[in-house]
């Protein structure tokens, strides 16, 4: 890898642990430069300010949702329920004290976003739109007989919405509940799927569309 490349790779990451870790505002483009060994004509050859920077995290977290939370999921197992309990794994795993997963995806960072920060919020929401129509698309091809898109927005809230609470915590407790009520949830839906003999009409929507999350 050049080393260019390098050097906005450790910017990037630093930038997202130290956004976990403090907060955006309380994090300073110094603070990041000093962390990730990097001179300021290194930081402004990349980016023009901070808030370009803030886009670049939420892309690289965006990446890793896919390649280390979904696509493990996908490869691991066929069934729906399996995936959504090996996310919530995963989603504990990064939370833990000491891990690298500064709180993926970016629901802790999101919660401090507000006006001015527009583009971010954008971005976020199309990271959100993708890992729902994702979720949902595993249900649709294992036909739980359930509205799909409504199912893993309830699954997202609950990784997102826990992740946020461990954080609060310091610890991962909320996280451990979460993968318990998760848990009795997709065996439940599972015993109904067994029984089920009508198959409820997935939404013309669903697929590429990164908007269809919002229909929960």
């Amino acid at each position: 890898m050049p080393r260019q490349s390098q050097t906005r790779d450790r910017l990037v990451r630093t930038a997202a642990e130290l956004f976990w870790s403090r907060g955006y505002a309380q994090t300073g483009v110094s603070s990041i430069m000093k962390h990730a060994r990097a001179t300021s004509g290194s930081f402004y050859h990349f980016f023009s300010t901070k808030d370009d920077l803030l886009l670049a995290v939420i892309d690289a977290v965006g990446e890793r949702l896919d390649f280390e939370i979904l696509n493990p999921a996908e490869e691991a197992s066929d069934e729906p329920a399996r995936r959504v309990l090996d996310l919530a794994d995963t989603y504990r795993a990064f939370a833990a004290p000491g891990s690298q997963g500064f709180g993926i995806p970016v629901g802790a960072l999101t919660c401090e976003l507000g006006a001015g920060h527009e583009s971010a919020l954008r971005r976020v929401d199309e990271i959100y739109g993708r890992f729902a129509s994702r979720i949902a698309g595993w249900f649709a091809d294992g036909d739980v007989g359930l509205n799909h898109l409504e199912l893993a927005g309830f699954v997202v809230a609950s990784l997102e919405g826990a992740a946020i609470l461990a954080k609060a915590h310091r610890d991962t407790g909320p996280l451990d509940g979460c993968v318990v009520q998760l848990r009795l949830h997709m065996e439940a839906l599972s015993g109904a799927a067994a029984h089920h003999s009508e198959r409820m009409p997935v939404p013309a929507s669903l697929g590429d569309e990164v908007g269809d999350w919002k229909a929960w």
